[in-house]
């Protein structure tokens, strides 16, 4: 694949959030990615995770952070709580596998769910609805230390 337009909808195709090895699958080297990256031209969310241009800025944040929003946070992005709802509860809400990482620019008081069956249940984006719900009736505030 010859030039930097067709990142977004490559990116889209997997839910506004795509693996580098799912970009090099699709026809881009490592070069390409490099410079896209480097003059731009490709958003990098995460090292090896990229991001659409129109990502939702909670999602984007999330990842960031190390994955999909969880809990109360996956709840307002899908538009299940009402924002003086999730007023009550400002904190970031990610899932991370057993295995993940919090990452490095975290923001302070990120509250993390760790759970690996949890962390697949949705999108790239966010848990399921379903999953999320049950987080938020079981939630203690978990932060990213527990």
């Amino acid at each position: 694949m010859a030039g930097f337009s067709g990142f977004d909808p490559v990116i889209r195709r997997y839910g506004g959030i795509a693996a580098r090895r799912e970009l090099r699958h699709a026809g881009w080297s490592e070069t390409d990615l490099w410079f896209a990256w480097n003059y731009g031209n490709l958003d990098r969310i995460r090292i090896g995770w990229y991001a659409s241009s129109d990502l939702p800025t909670d999602a984007r944040a999330a990842w960031v952070a190390g994955g999909p929003l969880a809990c109360v946070s996956a709840l307002a992005h899908y538009g299940m709580l009402e924002s003086r709802e999730s007023a009550n509860d400002p904190a970031l809400h990610i899932c991370l596998p057993a295995d993940g990482h919090v990452g490095r620019d975290a923001p302070d008081g990120l509250v993390v769910h760790w759970s690996t069956t949890d962390r697949y249940s949705g999108s790239r984006q966010a848990v399921s609805p379903a999953v999320a719900l049950r987080q938020a009736r079981t939630c203690a505030r978990r932060t990213r230390s527990a």
